[in-house]
């Protein structure tokens, strides 16, 4: 059996404590960030996704959603280990009348193995196609690939989906990135309810549940958080 040459060590482990160290610096700024800027930052990533005619998401699948999770700025890192932290908000359509009531704060965490280079903040969309997609997202924990499936999405505004049939991901995802990272996985993350910012976003304490039907009363940027998905979604 192999032994290992101890005085390798430092330098096999270099990689792990350097990828630790920029995730130490970029991971508080990302976790100190207030629920109100969460939401204009996840509508900016909306609106930046609907402008791009050739990478947008398809107004056809948009129509038929059930609900989206917009994580604005997920930071990725990694040398050999990669690992993965954001927040964001769900968002969940009534089809029966088109109205979409939130947000609901949630966190997504993660990590992957690979040979994976740098750091990366990434914007990232989930587009969840049906109920059962939705009903896990309530949980207070989901895991991307396990709890439900995961792929990536169709891309173009005015590609074609077919029918209801031919979603068989509960997932669609898309990202905007905003820096280099050799390869980008969501399989493993988990996403979790962030109920510190439900708090201080609600000024109470309010499960997801609570969140969707006891008709919370609406702020400003709620208001135009829920217009902005109707003139996007519900075409």
């Amino acid at each position: 059996m192999p032994v290992l040459d101890h005085k390798k060590m430092p330098s096999l482990l270099k990689p792990f404590f350097i990828t630790m160290a920029l995730l130490t610096v970029s991971l508080p700024v990302q976790a100190a960030t207030n629920p109100s800027k969460i939401v204009a930052d996840a509508m900016a990533v909306l609106q930046e996704l609907r402008s791009a005619p050739d990478a947008g998401i398809p107004d056809a699948l948009l129509s038929r959603c059930h609900a989206l999770a917009v994580f604005p700025s997920v930071y990725k890192g990694g040398l050999f280990i990669g690992a993965s932290y954001g927040n964001g908000i769900l968002m969940v359509r009534d089809k029966r009348d088109c109205n979409w009531k939130g947000p609901i704060f949630l966190t997504l965490k993660g990590g992957s193995f690979g040979w994976q280079i740098g750091v990366k903040s990434t914007d990232l969309v989930l587009v969840i196609t049906n109920k059962r997609g939705v009903d896990s997202f309530l949980k207070n924990n989901v895991t991307l690939g396990g709890d439900i499936s995961v792929a990536a999405g169709p891309v173009g505004r005015k590609a074609g989906i077919g029918t209801d049939a031919a979603l068989r991901a509960e997932v669609y995802s898309y990202s905007r990135s905003k820096g280099f990272f050799a390869g980008i996985s969501l399989e493993g993350c988990y996403i979790a309810h962030d109920y510190e910012a439900n708090r201080i976003f609600y000024h109470k304490c309010l499960t997801p549940w609570e969140i969707l039907h006891h008709g919370n009363p609406a702020s400003a940027i709620t208001q135009a958080l829920r217009a902005l998905l109707e003139h996007c979604c519900c075409r």
